[in-house]
């Protein structure tokens, strides 16, 4: 029976120091969200009785596949061997050696918080705790400043709060590889120009964390990489459809999933090795250019739609309106099914906690009608409503399909024509 572990906030240094990577045939763990683990009820002792005992992996939830706040994820089983491979090849993209200090601010029941680990290990670098329980840009700022980092990893969530407190890097950080997401190139200049060392990358849970990511040499610019090299242990096609597929020494041995008392395990790879990752993308002679998770496109219309697109549209609407000057607000776009339009597109705004209360909806349907009279018919935003909270991630990640399902139930919402 595999370990349930739910890692504390943070770098949590008592499970990062029992985890050897180089040990094969150590018993499975199951690394979980411990917010998950405390409401989840029962689903986290199933998960605990029912998940194969597979010597030297790891199991991971996948970002956003729990279909209900307590349900069950879909598992994925790492192999350490893979996370290894991961971990070798981004030390020889990084020039990873044993006198650079890792500023750790990810969670580690994620690949991203996980790989830095294992990287550090091959590297004999050093590993600090630079969010001390939970996520905050200051604090995060001056960790990374007091141990000296000179490597990091960070989600563009993570980015936008460093950017909008207008904090600067640390001299001696030479390198921060940014996963978890697309980086919308404006914030990619913004955190430049504040000297934030970015480096997009493109990864999965099931390739154990990034297998692209820009080069080195790329701080040398100032434009946002958007073709992104492969690493040394990955490969990557992209299909008639446009769909990206990935093959590697880094990818998951199988998916797991309870339901109904009961686990089913299954290889997602194809015969010879390759995955559907269900991202969207196109290969050129510089690497891969991932243009959007399949799930963030949706027909409106008859027309493809990107949401992140719409989503940093209304970012900017946000910025720039006068009424919101000075406020913190959270935002996310979901498209709920429309007998006519095959979707609806919905903003969903939500006030920062213990914030100022937003202004008149119907304030804010004016404004944003006028920033959207350029825009297409089909990516107009067609209903604004104001949420307690947007559910995300631990990563920052909107769950589209839960906020979605939230935003089609019945309430008091008005349309934007």
């Amino acid at each position: 029976m595999p370990e349930l572990v739910a890692p504390r906030p943070g770098l949590d240094t008592a499970l990062a120091g029992r985890i050897d990577w180089k040990d094969d045939a150590a018993a499975a763990l199951i690394l979980a969200n411990p917010e998950w683990v405390a409401r989840s009820g029962e689903a986290a002792g199933l998960a605990r009785r029912l998940l194969p005992e597979l010597a030297g992996h790891v199991f991971v939830a996948t970002s956003g596949t729990s279909r209900g706040e307590g349900a069950q994820p879909r598992w994925v089983a790492l192999s350490r061997r893979a996370v290894r491979a991961s971990a070798a090849a981004v030390n020889l993209h990084l020039r990873a050696e044993a006198g650079d200090v890792w500023a750790h601010a990810l969670p580690l029941f994620h690949v991203g918080g996980l790989g830095i680990l294992a990287r550090a290990q091959l590297s004999g670098a050093r590993v600090e705790d630079a969010a001390g329980g939970s996520w905050d840009p200051e604090r995060f700022l001056r960790r990374a400043a007091e141990c000296r980092a000179t490597l990091g990893a960070l989600v563009p969530t993570q980015v936008h709060d460093l950017v909008t407190a207008g904090l600067k890097a640390p001299r001696t950080l030479r390198a921060i590889v940014i996963g978890g997401g697309r980086m919308d190139p404006a914030l990619y200049r913004e955190a430049r120009a504040l000297g934030w060392p970015c480096l997009p990358s493109y990864g999965l849970t099931e390739t154990a964390s990034q297998v692209a990511t820009a080069p080195l040499e790329s701080l040398a610019e100032t434009h946002c990489p958007t073709a992104l090299p492969m690493l040394a242990h990955a490969e990557a096609r992209v299909d008639r459809d446009g769909v990206v597929w990935v093959r590697g020494a880094s990818l998951l041995t199988c998916y797991v999933e309870i339901e109904n008392g009961r686990a089913r395990a299954w290889d997602p790879r194809a015969a010879d090795g390759w995955f559907r990752t269900g991202d969207l993308g196109v290969m050129h002679a510089g690497g891969l250019e991932v243009r959007g998770r399949g799930a963030d496109t949706v027909k409106v219309l008859g027309e493809l739609v990107w949401l992140p697109r719409v989503e940093a549209e209304a970012a900017r609407w946000l910025a720039q309106e006068p009424m919101l000057r000075g406020m913190r607000v959270d935002l996310a776009v979901a498209a709920v099914p429309h007998p006519r339009l095959g979707h609806e597109l919905v903003l969903a705004v939500s006030p920062a906690a213990g914030g100022s209360e937003l202004p008149s909806t119907d304030l804010l349907l004016a404004s944003l009608r006028r920033f959207q009279a350029a825009a297409l018919p089909v990516e107009r935003v067609r209903r604004l409503e104001v949420v307690e909270t947007i559910p995300r991630t631990a990563l920052g990640k909107c769950r589209r399909e839960l906020l979605a399902s939230r935003l089609s139930r019945p309430a008091a919402t008005r349309d934007v024509p």
